[in-house]
């Protein structure tokens, strides 16, 4: 979603990349001890582009879940929406 940040915020491009479809699934910690975030199913992996003000652009790959709530989404752009989240592990 470009451009829903006030101007000079950080914005991050997310694409998803690699479908992942081994059934894996990963397990978090979330830091504001929310429910339902223990372990979600890793359904592939992002290359996220985040721009920052007066800064190169910053290159991540992330794992992509699939959410109840939100769909398949980004870890970081879940985190955006729920909270800090902790990856313990992918299995």
């Amino acid at each position: 979603m470009p451009g829903y940040r006030p101007q000079g915020a950080c914005r991050r491009e997310t694409v998803q990349l690699i479908p992942d479809t081994v059934g894996k699934t990963a397990h978090f910690r979330s830091e504001m001890k929310l429910e339902g975030y223990e372990s979600m199913p890793l359904i592939g992996w992002a290359v996220v582009a985040t721009f920052e003000e007066d800064t190169l652009p910053r290159i991540t790959v992330e794992p992509v879940v699939e959410d109840d709530c939100h769909g398949s989404i980004a870890l970081g752009d879940l985190e955006e929406e729920v909270g800090p989240l902790t990856l313990l592990e992918i299995l």
